[in-house]
């Protein structure tokens, strides 16, 4: 009688591990999906800043050669 019990004991103790080992599994993966969607909105995000950035630079190097062609005009003047 007491192997039955330590048999069903043992087998209602992996039914438990193995249900918490799932839960936890598919916890992390409901996670790791949460964080996946949120670093490729992330991405996308940096991927615009970085088309601003390059945008500004240009404007700037544009500005800068305007700047230096006005210098060189009034330098000829004087």
């Amino acid at each position: 009688m007491e192997i039955a019990l330590i048999i069903a004991g043992g087998l209602v103790l992996m039914t438990f591990f193995a249900a918490g080992f799932d839960f936890l599994t598919k916890r992390r993966n409901k996670i790791d999906q949460e964080t996946k969607t949120k670093v490729i909105e992330l991405e996308k995000k940096i991927d615009i800043l970085e088309a601003k950035i390059d945008e500004r630079n240009e404007k700037i190097g544009q500005l800068e050669h305007d700047v230096l062609f006005v210098h060189k005009l009034l330098e000829k003047k004087e």
